[in-house]
C-alpha cells in the first residue's frame, strides 16, 4: 500500500510538472517580449479572481482577494524583455512588500498568449507561467 501511495504521488508530481511545460514545446522564436507591456494577466491555472495583474504604459497593479487588496508598481524597462518593477503603493499591510522594493523579471520565453518569467527579489530568483487573458 505504501508503494501504491508513493507511486500516485510521484504522479501527481511529474504531471503538474509536465503541465507547466506543455505551452512551451514550440516556443516563439525569438520571445514576443513586447506582450508584457500592456494587458491583464493572470497566473498560469489560477482564476484572475485569486490573482491578477494589470499594465498599462509605465504602471502595474497586482489584485489579490478578489480585488480587494492590490501592489501598486511603476515599470522601468531595462531592455526589449527585462524589466524592473518598483513598489509605489500597497491596499495590504500583511503583505511583506514594502514600498520602495524592487523587483527585476526578465522574460525567458513566449509561447502564444503565455509569458515564461524569471523574477528576482532580494537576490533569491523565482520563475513563474503568466497567460494573458485581455
Amino acid at each position: 500500500m505504501r508503494i501504491f501511495s508513493l507511486l500516485v504521488l510521484v504522479l501527481i508530481f511529474c504531471s503538474s510538472q509536465m503541465k507547466s511545460q506543455e505551452h512551451f514545446l514550440l516556443p516563439d522564436s525569438p520571445a514576443k517580449c513586447h506582450l508584457i507591456k500592456e494587458g491583464k494577466f493572470i497566473k498560469e491555472g489560477d482564476s484572475a479572481k485569486n490573482w491578477n495583474i494589470v499594465i498599462k504604459k509605465d504602471s502595474q497593479r497586482e489584485y489579490t482577494n478578489n480585488g480587494k487588496d492590490y501592489i501598486k508598481y511603476k515599470i522601468e524597462f531595462l531592455d526589449d524583455c527585462t524589466y524592473k518593477t518598483t513598489v509605489t503603493g500597497k491596499s495590504d499591510g500583511k503583505n511583506p512588500v514594502r514600498i520602495g522594493d524592487i523587483i527585476t523579471n526578465k522574460i525567458i520565453e513566449t509561447d502564444h498568449q503565455f509569458i515564461k518569467i524569471q523574477s528576482l527579489y532580494f537576490n533569491k530568483a523565482d520563475e513563474f507561467v503568466l497567460e494573458k487573458i485581455e
